[in-house]
């Protein structure tokens, strides 16, 4: 990566900027947070991603309700953790229990 003082090497980034805007050559190229070149890197496996592209889907609120079905899908095994009984309001069943 190009610094002030010149190249280092960097093996992993913490992201903290949503998916659009890490990468202006990637996605939006008015980002002027995002590292340019940076996408295509951890596509290559040059640099390690800790919370990459895509993986918030896992922290929104819209999903949380199925987060037990992904995880028995994905990973072929039960929630180690009981999460909290949570209702999907868009489904009439749900809405009509109250």
């Amino acid at each position: 990566m190009r610094t002030i003082n010149g190249p280092k090497k960097v093996d992993v980034i913490y992201r903290r900027v949503d998916d659009i805007y890490i990468d202006p050559i990637a996605w939006r190229s008015d980002s002027a947070i995002g590292i340019p070149g940076i996408y295509e890197a951890w596509k290559k496996k040059k640099v390690s991603i800790v919370n990459a592209p895509g993986s918030g889907v896992a922290d929104d609120k819209a999903v949380y309700a199925f987060v037990p079905k992904m995880i028995e899908f994905f990973l072929n095994e039960k929630p180690i953790i009981s999460q909290v009984k949570t209702y999907v309001c868009a489904f009439k069943k749900i809405v009509s229990l109250s």
